[in-house]
């Protein structure tokens, strides 16, 4: 039906069968639009948590490398024994030379970069001898001269 208004334009105003007519797919749309915008607030909110393994599903003994140091500051292991070592930071790359945190170990010839904000399970092979091994980290805050930037490995037999 067309009809003029006081305003001198035409317009077309619809029937009620035309008004109901294929309005529920404008819903489905939005609840599709909805949806997609919830699942990427959720990814990017919680995307830090998704693909960690649960803390009972893996040996790994998570390590903490930050300017203040290694958290925990000792590692125990078996002598003779294959150890996993979960290393992760939250740091920035420009609080660290080169953008990565090293765990050393001079006497064991342990060299691991760790990348800055990243976390990754490293596997070490552990000594025969039991005593206590430093361990240190060359890339932050002082490096090997910075007392707080170093950690005990300690082997038990």
């Amino acid at each position: 039906m067309i009809a003029r208004r006081n305003t001198g334009r035409i317009q077309r105003h619809r029937s009620p069968d035309e008004v109901d007519r294929g309005g529920w797919w404008r819903y489905a749309a939005g609840a599709a639009v909805v949806v997609v915008v919830l699942g990427a607030g959720l990814v990017l909110g919680f995307g830090d948590f998704l693909g960690r393994p649960d803390a009972g599903a893996t040996s790994a003994i998570p390590v903490r490398m930050s300017m203040a140091g290694f958290d925990p500051q000792t590692i125990t292991a078996t002598a003779g024994t294959d150890i996993e070592v979960e290393l992760w930071t939250t740091d920035g790359a420009m609080h660290l030379e080169g953008g990565v945190h090293t765990l050393i170990s001079d006497q064991l010839r342990i060299r691991e970069e760790l990348p800055a904000e990243s976390r990754r399970t490293v596997k070490l092979r552990m000594p025969t001898a039991p005593g206590d091994y430093d361990i240190y980290c060359d890339t932050c805050c002082g490096g090997k001269a910075s007392p707080t930037m170093h950690g005990t490995l300690r082997v038990v037999a």
